[in-house]
């Protein structure tokens, strides 16, 4: 019987290092097999723990089964009537002969291969419980803390002794990264390796604003709020429309939050990237203006609604506003809400003779 004393350290053990007590135990019985193959004489039988909850107790056991002909593809343990007698005098074919085994049968050789089985048994433990977590998070937004910065490469420790490797081209324009500082990072990929989990993040994935919305504005998470349509420029700029499902609810107010707080964590976290919330409307003419928001607009013509398809008409002097430096503004507004979008100065429409009536 192994001490109580050993129950409770794997016990602590299991706690400490958030493993499942009873797949502990199976490494354990897992080491405790190849280490009674190296006492003296060795056990070559299967090797099982007991266990007693209650009264904190491992007792271990070694299992022969007496066959009439033993089979190199079977099971450990196979042992020849002739030899079972020896054993117990009343063996037969078919039983199986159990005997306790004592620690005192284990030398050195055998306690130093049970101890570093069992640390290697623990660490595969800890990979797939590492791989388990991150693979159930992909598509989630984790915090993850700079390690080094180098090669093209930044590593980050992102918890459960693991380290993600994000290339810079995955990172925001200009963006720097400093040791000890902590980043969002969104998970796009994990793979299993042999020294635990492979875990691809990305700060430039548009899906990591629309996560760090639901995390960080509540009426979004308990889906008061929804977030209909999303274009981003990574580190310069993201337009993103929201919906309410509760007409007491305004959502643009809500994700901007009292005193824009709840934005601002946001553009924090993106490297103070500039956000534009525009209410989703479904009338296409107002969702139009809502997206092209700053710009205000004079006209919508609808030119093809089963195409997506209209023109816009601002006022001259809206007009730098309406299209935006290098034509951010209106590109982004149009994958935002998904119409292509043709945007006119009222100057030129008047010129080409374009028939509009001020409908907004």
């Amino acid at each position: 019987m192994i001490s109580k004393n050993f129950f409770e350290s794997l016990e602590s053990i299991a706690f400490e290092r958030k493993l499942e007590i009873e797949d502990v135990m199976k490494k354990v019985e897992t080491a405790m097999g190849v280490a009674c193959r190296h006492t003296n004489p060795p056990h070559t039988g299967e090797i099982i723990l007991e266990l007693n909850d209650e009264k904190k107790q491992i007792r271990v056991f070694e299992i022969k089964r007496v066959v009439e002909e033993v089979d190199p593809e079977g099971p450990r343990g196979q042992i020849l009537l002739e030899e079972a007698l020896e054993l117990r005098h009343n063996a037969k074919i078919g039983m199986e002969i159990k005997s306790e085994v004592t620690m005192q049968s284990f030398g050195r050789k055998a306690a130093s291969n049970f101890k570093q089985n069992l640390l290697n048994g623990l660490k595969d433990l800890e990979r797939e419980r590492a791989y388990t977590h991150f693979s159930e998070r992909i598509g989630e937004v984790i915090t993850g803390r700079v390690l080094t910065s180098q090669s093209g490469f930044v590593t980050f420790g992102v918890g459960q002794n693991v380290e993600a490797h994000m290339p810079l081209n995955e990172g925001l324009p200009g963006e720097d990264f400093f040791v000890g500082q902590e980043k969002k990072l969104y998970i796009t990929k994990v793979e299993k390796t042999g020294k635990g989990p492979k875990v691809y993040v990305s700060r430039k994935n548009k899906e990591i604003v629309k996560r760090l919305f639901e995390m960080t504005i509540p009426e979004i998470k308990d889906g008061t709020i929804e977030i209909m349509g999303l274009a981003r420029d990574p580190g310069s700029r993201t337009k993103i429309g929201v919906a309410s499902r509760n007409s007491n609810v305004d959502p643009k107010g809500a994700c901007v939050g009292p005193g824009g707080l709840r934005i601002r964590s946001i553009n924090e976290s993106l490297n103070n990237e500039k956000i534009d919330i525009f209410t989703w409307r479904e009338n296409p003419v107002e969702l139009i203006c809502e997206a092209l928001l700053p710009a205000k607009v004079v006209s919508v013509i609808m030119n093809d609604e089963k195409e997506r398809r209209a023109t816009v008409i601002v006022s001259d002097d809206q007009f730098s506003l309406a299209i935006g430096k290098q034509g951010q503004n209106a590109r982004l507004a149009a994958y935002a809400i998904n119409w292509h979008i043709d945007i006119k100065k009222l100057s030129e429409a008047t010129e080409e003779g374009i028939k509009f009536k001020v409908n907004v």
